[in-house]
């Protein structure tokens, strides 16, 4: 029982964070990807799929949580100097 008061305490912490720097409207996945853009220097879409934490999502829905950032312009995108396929994802704030 102490464990699941704990996390309960960690999501009423993480929720007031989010509030705070004002990402409170995005979707779980769309906070999840932000979150690992901002954790991971040279991010893109397929170190996304491939983390083991986006198992649980699919190629589209990752692809439209990045579409919503961009949109939204909390992140950016730019042609990666390595491999010109690539877009690296960052964070704009």
């Amino acid at each position: 029982m102490k464990a699941l008061e704990k996390l309960f305490e960690l999501r009423r912490s993480l929720d007031t964070y989010e509030r705070d720097m004002g990402f409170d409207q995005l979707s779980e996945v769309e906070k999840s990807v932000l979150e690992f853009i901002m954790y991971t220097k040279g991010a893109n879409i397929t170190a996304i799929t491939k983390d083991q934490y986006f198992a649980k999502y699919s190629l589209s829905t990752i692809k439209r949580a990045v579409g919503v950032l961009l949109s939204e312009e909390i992140i950016s995108a730019t042609q990666s100097n390595a491999d010109r396929r690539a877009m690296v994802l960052a964070y704009n704030r």
